[in-house]
């Protein structure tokens, strides 16, 4: 064990174990995450001031720094944490934290070989957290009660639509993985009253809901949690159940979708297919026909084909009949989204004047909730600006991009930030990108 000096010997115990100062940071970040205790902002920076002594280090992350590296306080140079007065309260062993240490211990005692073991657990233990009556207490306390279960089972179909209509309200500023985990078990409990005796209308309302909230919970696996399979079984079982109920709305939207996810995973074709059927849906329901011209048209830019976006985007334009849309089907679409689609489709022509121009006027007219458009509308912006030289705004559009990436999790707009820096590793001098570095390391986190 290193020598007590002026400082704390963090720095000695560090390379002792090879680490570099960002490696540190990551794996308290990862420890603080698998212990139940949220997400951290731990940096290399950070870590060097600790080391050098300048900034002093928090109980929580003292905790953390002797668990990760099996010391005391005192060994690390630490005065000891005194214990709180009153006795650790008890926890129910079924509970997500204690679920979490469970998982993490068992890891530790395994060592380097557990860490394979890791996505299957998780993945397990997801499953095991949708079944949790406490979780939809997110929603509804009164579903905690020791009646829960039973009230589950016997849940009206009026209120599995209201609890649809509250996920949709929480959708722009609930945490995603939270979220998912109730919407998980909604989906669950629609499925197991769809067992049940019903009458043609019950049954119709209830697969209408399963397609409403298995398309929002396709959203959250995709887009926020970057879990394309999960996204793509739900958007299938969400088109099955709009089928089935013979509805053309739900229908198109969940293949409008699902052409998005294809598309972005390179597969052009697919994503032309899905599109072309939810077009077709859309004959019969033609208040989502302009949303989906605007992703139509971003395929096409996307593609090269700037002729053909330019065709379709004069179809997405949204008309005032969008406000029959049912809103728990969770399509966000309005003039400003439309103004971002334009700027976007420019950007790929090359017309950056005309993406500058479209993609500030979205920005200015998309509400402060809507942080997923925000994200992606401020990094096409900063896109803009790396390409005409502007290299202050382009740093400092991709940089607020970074900040609105930290209160959520937000898979397409991290990919889409790391596309842009990427890009701007040729023209932008390291000093520049700096405070955009320590972002990214953040999220990597």
């Amino acid at each position: 064990m290193p020598a007590k000096t002026g400082r704390p010997p963090l720095r000695e115990l560090r390379t002792e174990t090879g680490w570099t100062q960002q490696q540190l940071a990551d794996k308290l970040n990862y420890l603080a995450w698998t212990h139940g205790q949220g997400r951290t902002a731990v940096n290399a920076d950070m870590v060097a001031k600790w080391e050098r002594g300048v900034k002093g280090v928090s109980p929580r992350y003292k905790a953390l720094l002797c668990q990760l590296f099996g010391v005391t306080a005192e060994q690390l140079g630490f005065e000891p944490t005194p214990a709180p007065a009153s006795s650790r309260p008890v926890r129910d062993p079924e509970s997500l934290i204690s679920m979490l240490d469970d998982a993490a211990r068992l890891l530790d005692q395994l060592g380097a070989a557990g860490t394979a073991l890791a996505p299957q657990m998780l993945s397990v233990w997801k499953d095991t957290v949708t079944t949790r009556r406490t979780m939809l207490g997110l929603l509804d306390p009164a579903a905690t009660d020791p009646a829960g279960h039973a009230r589950a089972a016997t849940a009206t179909t009026t209120e599995l639509e209201q609890l649809a209509e509250k996920y949709r309200a929480l959708h722009a500023t609930a945490d995603p993985t939270v979220l998912l985990t109730a919407v998980a078990a909604h989906v669950r409990m629609v499925t197991a009253a769809l067992g049940r005796e019903l009458t043609a209308t019950q049954r119709r309302r209830l697969l209408c809901n399963r397609a409403a909230v298995a398309t929002l919970a396709g959203r959250l696996a995709y887009e926020d949690l970057g879990d394309a399979l999960s996204g793509r079984a739900y958007y299938s079982q969400a088109v099955d159940s709009a089928r089935e109920a013979e509805d053309d709305q739900a229908a198109a939207i969940v293949l409008g979708y699902t052409a998005q996810l294809a598309h972005s995973e390179g597969m052009t074709g697919a994503a032309a297919d899905h599109l072309a059927t939810a077009l077709a849906h859309a004959e019969r329901a033609p208040t989502v026909a302009p949303w989906l011209a605007s992703i139509q048209a971003t395929l096409h830019a996307d593609s090269g084909d700037h002729t053909c976006a330019a065709g379709t985007l004069h179809r997405a334009e949204p008309t005032t009949n969008q406000v029959a849309m049912q809103p728990y089907l969770m399509v966000d679409y309005s003039p400003a989204d439309l103004a971002a689609a334009t700027g976007h489709m420019h950007l790929q022509a090359g017309n950056y004047p005309a993406a500058r121009a479209a993609l500030v006027a979205a920005l200015d007219q998309l509400p402060p909730t809507a942080r997923r458009a925000r994200i992606l509308a401020l990094v096409d912006l900063a896109t803009v600006e790396l390409h005409v030289g502007n290299l202050p705004d382009a740093c400092r559009h991709a940089t607020t991009a970074a900040e609105l990436l930290h209160r959520s999790p937000y898979s397409l707009g991290t990919a889409r930030l790391r596309a842009f820096r990427v890009l701007a590793a040729r023209p932008i001098g390291p000093r520049a990108l700096r405070v955009l570095d320590e972002h990214l390391a953040q999220l990597a986190a």
